[in-house]
């Protein structure tokens, strides 16, 4: 993400000995310190900044691998906050800066006009020792809440879309489905029950990466691969009657009605599909004990409310009921 695009959803501040320290979490999961503000907690003095703690030969063997292959111009980053735009420190990057001084004293290596760094460099690091510098930030801005509310949303909607275990088989793909993607692929139709492993890819790409976002990553961890390379069960085993199923026969439907309208041409009917349904977010990262749902493709440019990210948002607000104007 450009840093142009980086802004602050919560904000707070941590306490660090009797000093308060203004912390943020950004729009893509980032955890922050602004660096006028670590530069004044480590040395007294806010003003300046900190690359020229850097430079002194004899903290060169300390010095964080981090900024000795990026430098500090290309680690620290800009981002709206208040208003107004502030540099950062990744909050990890002050635990790496602290350590730094730490073993240079250990070793006997610092300067005198040093030793106070390391002395005020031991506190910061007591202070994050038992909860960790990402638990305290999250606390202090209350991103930790919003965090669990996202989870429990999830779950809330996985749990409504699909089921825990398979149900009984019941066919929900009807010959004419696949006679369609035949046609299209210029091959004989013959009502086989058995297809290329291709055709498995096919309906993965055109139905289950579509229908919901998370949706189709979670029926591959429900529904795993044997040792041998198979399914156990059919994906469509794990929907649920009152919302899964419908949402996919509705897709099915008009996966057909885009095979015709196309005459049957693959390349057009692929890109009518990118159209009309184009691919859910599937992959969730994780940052620690957090979700945070990366962006598709596209850079997005828009400041979005932190609440929901909104292609899960999206997920959770589907109602089969409503008519989607692509069916």
């Amino acid at each position: 993400m450009d840093n142009n695009t980086l802004y602050a959803t919560h904000k707070g501040s941590v306490l660090v000995g009797d000093i308060k320290i203004p912390c943020a979490v950004l729009n893509n999961g980032k955890r922050v310190f602004i660096q006028r503000e670590i530069v004044g907690l480590l040395t007294g003095n806010k003003k300046g900044g900190f690359d020229r703690y850097l430079k002194p030969k004899n903290l060169q063997p300390y010095v964080p691998d981090k900024f000795k292959e990026n430098g500090l111009d290309q680690t620290l980053f800009n981002f709206r906050i208040d208003n107004r735009t502030a540099q950062a420190f990744e909050a990890t990057d002050l635990i790496d800066i602290c350590m730094m001084y730490i073993n240079a004293n250990s070793d006997g290596c610092l300067l005198a006009n040093q030793k106070h760094l390391a002395t005020q460099a031991l506190v910061i690091v007591s202070a994050f020792a038992k909860t960790g510098v990402i638990a305290v930030i999250d606390e202090a801005t209350g991103y930790n809440k919003d965090k669990k509310k996202a989870k429990d949303e999830l779950q809330k909607f996985l749990s409504g879309f699909m089921r825990t275990e398979a149900a009984s088989l019941v066919k929900r793909f009807e010959d004419s489905f696949f006679e369609v993607i035949y046609k299209m692929r210029g091959w004989s139709w013959d009502y086989t029950h058995k297809h290329p492993s291709v055709v498995g890819k096919w309906i993965n790409d055109i139905v289950y990466e579509r229908i919901a976002p998370v949706v189709f990553s979670e029926l591959q961890k429900r529904n795993p691969k044997t040792e041998r390379g198979h399914r156990k069960y059919k994906h469509h085993q794990f929907l649920t009657e009152e919302i899964g199923i419908p949402k996919l026969l509705n897709h099915l439907a008009s996966i057909e009605t885009l095979a015709k309208v196309s005459n049957y041409d693959w390349n057009r009917f692929i890109n009518m599909v990118d159209v009309a349904f184009p691919k859910q977010y599937q992959q969730l990262k994780l940052f620690y004990d957090d979700i945070y749902i990366d962006s598709i493709g596209e850079e997005k440019t828009q400041e979005y409310k932190y609440e929901i990210d909104p292609f899960l948002s999206q997920a959770l607000n589907y109602n089969p009921k409503d008519k989607e104007p692509s069916e």
